[in-house]
């Protein structure tokens, strides 16, 4: 597979991780299952709010929805969304890198000892 590496603000980025959830969630197949793994690979980069979002997203899609599992044409979407809406809650409370990402506002300048100057 061909691939590119792309550099965007991480509020965009974010916004976009929840665009494609709630757009997948609509959809079945292997999409599902692609952004089910993306969403566990990228969770440390989002922040709280995304994740919330994200999580609220997905399990009321699942609680919604739970009549699918009796349908063999979405019941394993539905199992794939029902399996991230439980990893989620046991990994919702990961560290975010989030905070180690963004670049500090202004730059850091070197602590001076005002003894040593003279």
């Amino acid at each position: 597979m061909n691939e590119i590496n792309i550099k965007i603000p991480l509020h965009k980025f974010q916004t976009l991780m929840l665009c494609y959830v709630r757009e997948t969630l609509n959809k079945s197949g292997k999409s599902v299952l692609i952004c089910v793994k993306d969403v566990k690979e990228y969770w440390l980069v989002l922040n709280s709010y995304t994740r919330e979002c994200i999580q609220h997203n997905v399990k009321s899609y699942v609680n919604d929805n739970g009549y699918l599992l009796k349908s063999d044409y979405f019941k394993d979407d539905l199992t794939a969304w029902s399996e991230l809406a439980n990893w989620i809650n046991e990994n919702r409370s990961s560290t975010s890198t989030t905070g180690t990402t963004a670049k500090p506002i202004v730059p850091v300048l070197p602590v001076i000892n005002p003894k040593q100057m003279g």
